[in-house]
């Protein structure tokens, strides 16, 4: 399943990129994820980090890799182990003193959500859209 979304943040691209594109930081906007720790690397490109979510269907791990990464214009990440394997492509944009932040998703569901197809997407597309909601709120709250 493929989905875009976007949201526009009242911070510098430089600040946006740099909480967005922390894995360590996914607990604090994120409300799946629990926790997330970096096993590997220095947080660039090639860095792994174990990520630990609640799932509809129960607790799960993930382990993520970082693909891309270009202060302040491009993070590119993806999951190489766990349930519902993904690969996020964030494109942060400077709009004067705001950043548009972008996001292209590939997420592979299965089961019951794989065959609920358009719907499955349009609550996972919600759910993401909710949390940028949060990053929102948490980045311009600390101007």
């Amino acid at each position: 399943m493929h989905f875009e979304t976007a949201v526009r943040v009242e911070r510098p691209a430089e600040e946006v990129f740099d909480y967005v594109s922390d894995p360590e930081s996914f607990p604090d906007w994120n409300s799946a994820v629990q926790a997330v720790r970096r096993t590997s690397g220095e947080g660039d490109v090639g860095s792994t980090y174990l990520m630990e979510r609640e799932l509809p269907g129960g607790p799960a791990r993930n382990e993520l890799e970082i693909l891309a990464l270009s202060r302040p214009t491009q993070f590119d990440m993806r999951t190489t182990s766990g349930p519902t394997p993904f690969t996020y492509r964030y494109r942060f944009a400077s709009e004067g003193g705001a950043t548009e932040v972008q996001l292209a998703a590939e997420v592979e569901l299965s089961g019951v959500a794989g065959a609920l197809g358009p719907l499955a997407s349009r609550v996972v597309k919600r759910g993401v859209d909710a949390n940028f909601a949060t990053l929102k709120g948490i980045l311009e709250r600390n101007r």
